[in-house]
């Protein structure tokens, strides 16, 4: 019976190790930024004092808050959806097994490897206003050369081009892989009732990437909405404030003015409002989704 009762608890012994990781590295840091964002602590004093809901107010009507969000959400309209369709368009290109198609494949998914420091400060050369490769081409096309990061229009888009070029590769091998578990009995079938190879894929291979494609529109938007170093080491939220995103603002609030209760009130509003945004996604679009 003592031994019955042993095997009984074996599972909530193995799990314990996990439990206790999320508690430290997730439950706790959730928990203590919730309070934080009550107090209008400064990250030095000793005794806070508790606030309320003070911060979310300041928060709803800071305009550069409502600006921040709505340059996050324009650099995800930029990035995401080019990222997935080149992340789809490369899956679909290397996906039969040759020496080009594992050179291509390797092409593709090394920038992921790379720090995201590194192509930041990478793509700065290449868009430097003197010294740039891009103005050099320019140059040598007789094309004015052009400041790319000081203008409020293009800025953004500058900031998103790395982000693509490093992301649709890892976004690639993830498709690569549900490309592979295909059952091959529907394109045979579709090729057979005379299906062209555009129709096949649109029709047939990419719903049925649905599963992968959810997945990576989920980690997109999630990623897309923390974009914070691009920003920092690009533009630092420059110009006139066209690429100051959700988190460099928060950082700004911490770790510059250090106004540490006014930072995690933002840190619990990304995490609310990316919370609902995931949540609409599996309720709109991956119900709809087709699994084998």
């Amino acid at each position: 019976m003592a031994g019955m009762r042993f095997y009984r608890w074996m599972p909530f012994v193995f799990v314990v190790p996990s439990i206790a990781m999320l508690a430290l590295f997730v439950f706790y840091p959730t928990f203590n930024a919730a309070w934080t964002s009550l107090t209008d602590w400064n990250g030095i004093a000793k005794n806070p004092d508790f606030i309320g809901l003070q911060n979310y107010a300041e928060l709803f009507g800071d305009e550069d808050f409502l600006g921040a969000l709505l340059n996050t959400c324009e650099y995800v309209a930029l990035s995401l959806p080019a990222t997935l369709v080149l992340a789809v368009g490369a899956a679909l290109l290397i996906e039969k097994t040759s020496v080009i198609s594992t050179v291509l494949r390797m092409t593709f998914a090394i920038p992921f490897v790379v720090s995201i420091a590194v192509t930041s400060v990478v793509w700065v050369w290449i868009v430097d206003p003197n010294f740039g490769v891009l103005n050099y081409a320019f140059d040598q096309l007789g094309w004015e050369k052009q400041k790319w990061l000081n203008e409020p229009g293009m800025a953004m888009v500058m900031v998103a081009i790395p982000s693509i070029w490093r992301q649709f590769g890892y976004f690639m091998l993830i498709l690569l892989a549900g490309l592979k578990g295909l059952d091959v009995s529907y394109q045979e079938a579709a090729k057979v009732d005379g299906a062209s190879y555009w129709v096949r894929t649109l029709r047939i291979t990419v719903p049925l990437l649905g599963p992968q494609l959810f997945f990576c529109l989920v980690l997109g938007v999630i990623d897309s909405f923390q974009v914070f170093a691009q920003v920092d080491l690009m533009t630092h939220g420059g110009p006139l404030n066209s690429t100051n995103v959700v988190v460099y603002y928060l950082y700004k609030q911490g770790f510059e003015y250090f106004h540490i209760g006014y930072a995690s009130a933002i840190a619990m509003v990304l995490m609310i409002l990316l919370g609902i945004l995931t949540f609409a996604q599996q309720r709109w679009i991956g119900s709809k989704v087709f699994y084998q």
